[in-house]
């Protein structure tokens, strides 16, 4: 009697165990940490310059990251990230197709990838989730140092209002009480 209430107990513990070990089915579960439907994801932010652009590609040179992009400041330049038709661009505050930007513009591309898949310094490929852009600065040559005129500043009148060989304006009177 001792002997089959063991073998019963042993049986029983033997499935359970087995059950618990289990594979779930297809589409449960836990999801992967690499690959399509990777958990968890980080955003990718990456900062510079383009270098070439057209409808399903960008190439820039990284300047700035985020924590998660800092292997692509230190990789080889130019950065080619993936545009598809899920990429939000924009440029100047207008939408605009990936392929118009223009070279030499300042961007701000933002990429969700797994976060494993960046481990030990890894650059996996980037697909955007969003572009912002904005025109190259100008040069220190090219912008204006000052009006010569009032004009110029949209006041009118007589060419020393606001200009550079303007007079200080006369201190206000103070009343006593």
């Amino acid at each position: 009697m001792k002997l089959r209430i063991l073998l019963v107990a042993a049986l029983s513990a033997g499935l359970a165990a087995s059950a618990a070990v289990a594979s779930p089915p297809p589409g449960k579960g836990k999801p992967s940490t690499t690959g399509d439907g990777c958990k968890p994801k980080v955003t990718v932010v990456l900062k510079g310059t383009v270098t070439a652009a057209s409808t399903s590609s960008l190439s820039m040179d990284v300047t700035r990251s985020n924590r998660w992009g800092r292997a692509y400041v230190v990789a080889a330049q130019p950065t080619i990230v993936s545009v598809d038709e899920k990429t939000k661009v924009r440029r100047k505050g207008n939408k605009t197709p990936a392929a118009g930007l223009v070279n030499g513009d300042r961007v701000l591309v933002q990429a969700r990838v797994c976060k494993a898949d960046l481990a030990e310094e890894a650059t996996p490929d980037l697909t955007a989730a969003r572009i912002v852009a904005h025109p190259a600065k100008l040069n220190a040559s090219a912008r204006p140092t000052s009006f010569s005129t009032g004009e110029a500043s949209g006041k009118g009148g007589d060419s020393t209002a606001g200009g550079a060989g303007a007079a200080p304006p006369a201190p206000r009177p103070t009343t006593g009480t």
